[in-house]
């Protein structure tokens, strides 16, 4: 059962048991799941010979404390969770941990989606089936823990401990040591980001609601009036009744306009020669704004703290790429309005800081293409070189700007894996014209076409893709032969992976240095947030110039770790909201 631990003195004496320990597991047994509103009851801590469990009601963790932020590493499943509480209620920030969920995402990126939990990985690993159900009993408990709830409490950190064992060799096989460590060394950066949380300025957020209330209601205005010409009064009032939400509706009520399309996509309504286009994009988009940070994004503001903290998952995406929810504060794009409600409390500042065409930068390193390699090496408008290039006329912002739009668009839609279709969309131009223009792009620059075509026939082969730091993304290649659209769903995948997850990757790395900086100076600053290539910061007013040329300089050492062919750019901005 382990030895169960209630005075704080008796703390001290596990203290040389623990150092003898190469790793130690570490779990938790909490009131709830909030770290600022619930608290850790239970602190389990040991390997599968020994187990001490802490009743923290009655024993404060304090003589752990340079113990658990110390270097020994710690075994946890899902430790972002665990950090959190453990900060929440003790003050304690741990560092060094290694998460059994996290190291399993890495080594199953990709491949066909299965469940994370220990549970899961106990079944898979150890052919243990875990009864969970004891854990929902720690929520309101009172008095003596139980006997039942002490052995949950040690089959947990055996059960991880186990895991790992099991999980290494595997990491080791498939030469992902540098992305598991990688991904373990930033999580607390995550558990931070989350714990300390982002403040808006809900006064100013309701401002941006109502105007784009009367902007959708404005467009939604223009678009009765171009179908009411076309219809009869829908209803007894004479008024048209459409609802432009519904893609049923819609297409019928184009129709009536003579205008037959299969879908209402964004792509599909691009090609319409009609005004009803530009004001369907204006509801649309206005809509999105109301269904997206309308009331319900303001539930988000937490009652005690009063900010906001969003949940970062930081395998978001198979490449590697973080994704956040609860809410989504990687969705509110750089351009717009709503940016500006997230604010520096007073005394306080904002930094926001992000690579300078990271993208790109990662496709002139896997390319070595020489025209992208010299434009980053010597300055300049690349999309502007590269459209007078294909199109051997000269190009800036001024001069045939139109060119200069085309190639920026196959410039980053490469990164996507994008394809003729929707090049053909963001440009405006047929299908055909796309396939011209793309041809074109890869005959000037064959290079980059050598790489994209090399990364998708090495996914067909060999079932995965490579970051420029061992990240793999694996993929199905069972049905590649028979199944047309799944070989090139693959090929598409494979040309944006390598790219897009060391971009994950830099960013990453620059988290764990960020909080590095910010630990070891002591300095009055926090992350609040990361967008792809992009961490945002808050500080105290009087050293926000020092913490944004310090994040400024990590971001840049981040970056020159995976690239070493071209230089890297960051860009940071002090204010008092967040910019761009």
């Amino acid at each position: 059962m382990g030895m169960l631990i209630t005075r704080t003195e008796d703390l001290y004496h596990i203290l040389p048991e623990l150092e003898k320990m190469d790793l130690v597991a570490v779990d938790t047994e909490t009131t709830g799941l909030d770290p600022h509103l619930n608290q850790v009851i239970l602190f389990q801590i040991g390997t599968p010979t020994k187990q001490f469990l802490v009743d923290t009601r009655r024993a404060s963790l304090e003589p752990l404390r340079p113990f658990l932020e110390g270097p020994k590493p710690k075994v946890l499943h899902n430790a972002k969770f665990d950090y959190k509480m453990i900060r929440g209620t003790f003050g304690i920030k741990m560092e060094n941990l290694i998460d059994t969920m996290i190291l399993e995402q890495v080594l199953t990126s990709g491949a066909q989606e299965r469940g994370f939990g220990l549970k899961d990985l106990a079944a898979q690993y150890l052919n243990i089936e875990m009864d969970k159900s004891e854990r929902s009993s720690f929520m309101a408990h009172t008095g003596d823990f139980t006997e039942a709830q002490l052995d949950y409490a040690v089959r947990d950190i055996i059960h991880t401990y186990q895991i790992l064992l099991k999980q290494v060799p595997k990491i080791v096989q498939q030469g992902l040591e540098h992305t598991a460590k990688l991904e373990c060394l930033v999580i607390p950066a995550f558990g931070d980001m989350e714990f300390d949380g982002f403040f808006l300025d809900t006064e100013k957020w309701n401002q941006l609601i109502k105007i784009s209330e009367i902007e959708r209601d404005k467009a939604k205005a223009e678009l009765d009036r171009i179908f009411k010409a076309t219809r009869k009064s829908d209803n007894l009032f004479g008024w048209v009744d459409i609802n432009y939400d519904s893609d049923e509706q819609l297409k019928k009520a184009l129709a009536d306009l003579g205008i037959h399309v299969e879908d209402t996509s964004r792509e599909t309504l691009m090609g319409i020669k009609h005004e009803v286009k530009d004001w369907l994009l204006i509801y649309r988009e206005h809509q999105k704004v109301l269904s997206t940070y309308g009331e319900s994004f303001l539930k988000h503001i937490h009652p005690k703290t009063g900010r906001i903290h969003c949940d970062f998952k930081q395998l978001g995406a198979e490449s590697g790429r973080v994704s956040c929810t609860n809410p989504n504060l990687q969705n509110i794009k750089a351009e717009s309005e709503f940016r500006s409600a997230f604010v520096a409390p007073p005394g306080r500042k904002i930094i926001t800081c992000d690579y300078s065409g990271c993208e790109l930068r990662i496709i002139a390193e896997l390319s070595e293409d020489p025209v992208f390699l010299k434009t980053f090496h010597e300055g300049g408008d690349l999309h502007a070189i590269v459209a007078s290039t294909m199109f051997n006329k000269p190009v800036s912002k001024t001069e045939n700007p139109e060119l200069r739009k085309q190639a920026k668009f196959i410039n980053f839609g490469l990164a996507y894996g994008m394809g003729a279709q929707g090049l053909a969309t963001l440009v405006g131009c047929s299908e055909k014209e796309a396939e011209k223009l793309l041809n074109q792009y890869f005959k000037t620059y064959p290079k980059i076409k050598k790489f994209l075509d090399t990364a998708a026939k090495k996914a067909l082969k060999e079932g995965y893709s490579e970051t420029i730091g061992g990240r793999k993304r694996y993929y199905d290649i069972s049905q590649i032969h028979s199944n047309p659209r799944e070989r090139a769903a693959i090929e598409r995948k494979a040309k944006n992976a390598p790219i897009q997850g060391t971009n994950a990757d830099m960013t990453k790395l620059a988290l764990v240095y960020i909080r590095e900086e910010f630990k070891k100076r002591n300095l009055d600053a926090l992350l609040v947030n990361t967008v792809h290539d992009e961490i945002v910061v808050e500080s105290a007013e009087e050293i926000a110039e020092e913490v944004g040329k310090l994040v400024h300089d990590c971001m840049v050492k981040a970056g020159k770790y995976y690239l070493t062919k071209v230089p890297v750019e960051v860009e940071y901005e002090v204010a008092e909201f967040w910019k761009k």
